[in-house]
């Protein structure tokens, strides 16, 4: 009986565990299409590239295509958002600074 209770609880882990990618899948996928800022290069060399996502390819990343006139791709993964590599833009309302001086 107790092998059987096992293989129950088994079961159960991995239903759970497949919802649980799912719903990482579902988000990494819904990416494609935003508007992120990617960082590249080192300390006093950085830029920031503004790209748009195109694909989503499990197993390797996000396929980026930067907005510049000559486009250039790149691949992130999702170590690049947790380490502050890429920003997913905002889209919401757009403030405008006033500069002091030019009051």
């Amino acid at each position: 009986m107790d092998v059987l209770e096992s293989v129950i609880d088994l079961i159960k882990e991995r239903d759970e565990l497949s919802e649980e990618v799912e719903t990482y899948e579902e988000w990494f996928e819904s990416l494609v299409g935003k508007r992120v800022v990617l960082t590249t290069g080192k300390k006093k060399h950085k830029r920031f590239v503004e790209c748009d996502v195109k694909d989503f390819v499990p197993g390797e990343g996000w396929e980026l295509e930067s907005l510049d006139a000559d486009p250039e791709t790149f691949i992130v993964t999702f170590s690049d958002f947790v380490e502050g590599r890429v920003y997913v833009r905002d889209d919401g309302p757009h403030v405008k600074f006033v500069d002091d001086d030019q009051e």
